[in-house]
């Protein structure tokens, strides 16, 4: 069994926001929120990606078995885990955050600040968020028949721009860490938990419950932000630059702003069209998004990609291959 049991993968919403920003015009109401909360959500993605890629790479070859990104149902509602790391002693709950300003942990009240330009500003607690996490997956373990493992948390700094301060006395303290020194810590953990709870066959099972169970989150975008399919300007963007529409001259694509030129940037466009429009895709629907007007043509483009097409003639239908 792969120690990397569900590796990094940039999320599905990453690439709608992407599409979003670069079709959306400027002029739209919503396009500063987009824009705003695309940056947040992508930085925070690089600080899991950091971990998982980097910090967490040296456990190769271990016991443990590490998943990124599991979204889990427990009771009426989905709970999500940034990172999961288990093995037959012990799981640990990886809450990670990539904001570089520093944290401050107020032991009294049980709240977190960070500071913003000279002034303390609250967050959501990001150890009690790891804590409410590993709650819910010891009650979705209970749920399926596994009792009995610790199921440990850890607030994850990973921006080395930004200081944990928490003091001593804070009984949370051991539960928060920053990224460099995150091996140290599942090490210490490893020395301290030496009751083995479950089997390699149980660790199995788990696996394959972990992985069947989770269900991606599927974000609808276009509520959160009012936008409507109106909103979404056609053509095909270029890869260098995303300026909207390049121009097709015999088998080429030519970006009016950088002037670059390629064969195959229409493939990224038909990419939005699945995030943003319709899983599937039919001659007619591609021709009017690409702005091409031979239906040979988009025949041949569409048939040069790695689709998977069903149907005969004008009524094939084209969608993305698993």
């Amino acid at each position: 069994m792969p120690m990397i049991a569900k590796p990094y993968k940039m999320l599905r919403s990453i690439e709608m926001y992407q599409a979003l920003i670069r079709r959306v015009s400027d002029s739209n109401i919503s396009k500063f929120g987009l824009v705003n909360d695309y940056n947040n959500r992508l930085t925070g993605c690089l600080g899991e990606e950091s971990v998982m890629n980097f910090h967490l790479d040296p456990l190769a070859n271990s016991d443990f078995r590490i998943y990124h990104n599991l979204r889990l149902l427990y009771g009426n509602y989905y709970f999500q885990m940034d990172i999961l790391i288990i093995n037959t002693y012990f799981a640990l709950v990886l809450e990670v955050k990539n904001r570089a300003r520093d944290w401050h942990f107020d032991k009294v009240m049980n709240q977190t600040s960070f500071d913003n330009e000279g002034k303390k500003e609250r967050a959501n607690n990001p150890i009690l968020q790891a804590k409410l996490q590993a709650y819910k997956l010891k009650g979705w373990l209970r749920a399926h028949g596994f009792q009995g493992l610790p199921i440990l948390y850890l607030f994850v700094n990973a921006n080395e721009k930004a200081s944990i301060f928490i003091t001593e006395d804070n009984k949370e303290r051991w539960n928060a860490c920053n990224s460099e020194f995150l091996l140290e810590r599942i090490e210490q953990l490893a020395h301290f938990y030496k009751n083995e709870t479950l089997d390699e066959k149980d660790l199995n099972r788990i696996n394959k419950l972990l992985l069947t169970k989770n269900t991606p989150d599927e974000p609808n975008l276009f509520s959160k932000y009012n936008l409507t399919s109106k909103d979404i300007r056609p053509g095909v963007h270029c890869p260098e630059c995303n300026a909207l529409p390049m121009s097709y001259h015999a088998g080429k694509w030519r970006c009016k702003k950088c002037r670059l030129e390629s064969k195959t940037a229409f493939e990224d466009s038909i990419h939005d069209y699945f995030l943003l429009i319709n899983p599937t895709i039919t001659n007619a629907a591609a021709r009017k998004f690409l702005q091409i007007d031979s239906p040979k043509i988009m025949h041949h483009l569409l048939n040069s990609m790695n689709l998977t097409a069903t149907g005969k003639y004008k009524h094939t239908i084209y969608q993305q291959t698993q």
